[in-house]
């Protein structure tokens, strides 16, 4: 085992493990721990959680390094995918691609979510589970074309030994794309890669007009303190999204030959694994009523940190930013 290796697995089994537990804990007190006046929030909540530990699961099996060469495209797996093959190793990859898709599509509409309901009326339940299945279509249709993709493991192999003759090559399990010009290739990558801007760009327009909803009411001091760690709620989530840049960055560096090195090919995905490990992080502790459970369970190493964070606001404006679904359904 070399040290890149060694590298990737170490960060991949402590990032997506602990994306794993961190998912599992939020999704169970999502169903059995939510308020009434969370019910309709929670909804968004759990498809995150869900979806964020399927990619964490989904790469944790994989471990995956991804290697650019001109116009190939290639990974090496060094999870526990390898014991099952080459082909389960890349299908596992794509689901894993179109969970952080969906990841990224669901944090765009949280955002515009709590924009809506701040000028508007609270939507159905059901209205916001149709929305949810309709963003998760273009994550379902990258999967299933990416599925069909796959090079042959020989013509990847020529072009590694031919173009990149230093990588140790034995025993690894490799797949990959020969040509990501192919254009099932290309309409596996450009739905992940392109909307990485676009969609930074719209978490950040939605968070200042929050922001400036809400500037405008006058708020006790008590409750301007709320406000504030609400603000400082929406400006870590709008910042998850830059972790996928630099993902996006890794990728490019290497794929437009500006720059090669193994810790670079691991880096692509380990930023991308920090997302669903950060991501249920922002719930569980901006929401009182579950960091209060999660206080239970760890009362003296987390008491501390807890007692300066709170986001369950006494004043309207604010309380209808996180605590939607006030509201209940007859």
């Amino acid at each position: 085992m070399d040290t890149t290796e060694l590298f990737t697995l170490i960060l991949h089994t402590s990032f997506d493990s602990m994306g794993m537990l961190l998912n599992a804990v939020l999704f169970y007190l999502v169903l059995f721990r939510t308020p009434n006046q969370l019910k309709l929030y929670s909804i968004l909540i759990g498809n995150a959680a869900v979806t964020d530990f399927l990619a964490c699961f989904f790469s944790f099996l994989i471990q995956q390094r991804i290697i650019p060469i001109g116009r190939s495209l290639i990974y090496f797996s060094y999870g526990p995918c390898r014991l099952i093959g080459t082909e389960f190793c890349y299908i596992t990859y794509c689901a894993m691609m179109s969970c952080h898709t969906h990841s990224l599509y669901s944090l765009l509409l949280s955002f515009s979510f709590r924009h809506y309901v701040l000028k508007r009326q609270h939507p159905t339940a059901q209205s916001l589970k149709l929305v949810i299945f309709l963003i998760t279509i273009p994550s379902i249709l990258l999967f299933v074309i990416a599925c069909f993709a796959n090079g042959p493991a020989a013509e990847l192999i020529t072009i590694l030994v031919q173009k990149m003759p230093e990588y140790d090559i034995v025993e690894e399990t490799i797949s990959g794309h020969p040509s990501i010009m192919e254009w099932r290739t290309l309409t596996s990558i450009l739905p992940i890669a392109t909307p990485v801007v676009p969609v930074l760009l719209g978490i950040l327009m939605f968070r200042r007009r929050i922001m400036a909803i809400l500037s405008k009411h006058s708020l006790s001091e008590h409750t301007e303190i709320l406000h504030k760690q609400l603000l400082k709620a929406l400006t870590y989530q709008s910042l998850l999204p830059g972790l996928f840049f630099l993902a996006l960055l890794c990728y490019l560096c290497s794929q437009l030959d500006l720059y090669h090195h193994p810790f670079l090919e691991s880096l692509t995905l380990s930023f991308l694994s920090c997302y669903p490990v950060l991501s249920p992080v922002m719930s569980l502790w901006y929401i009182r009523s579950y960091r209060q459970r999660i206080t239970q369970y760890f009362p003296f190493a987390l008491r501390r940190i807890s007692s300066h964070l709170t986001v369950e606001p006494s004043s309207r404006p604010v309380q209808r930013c996180f605590s939607v679904g006030v509201r209940q359904q007859k």
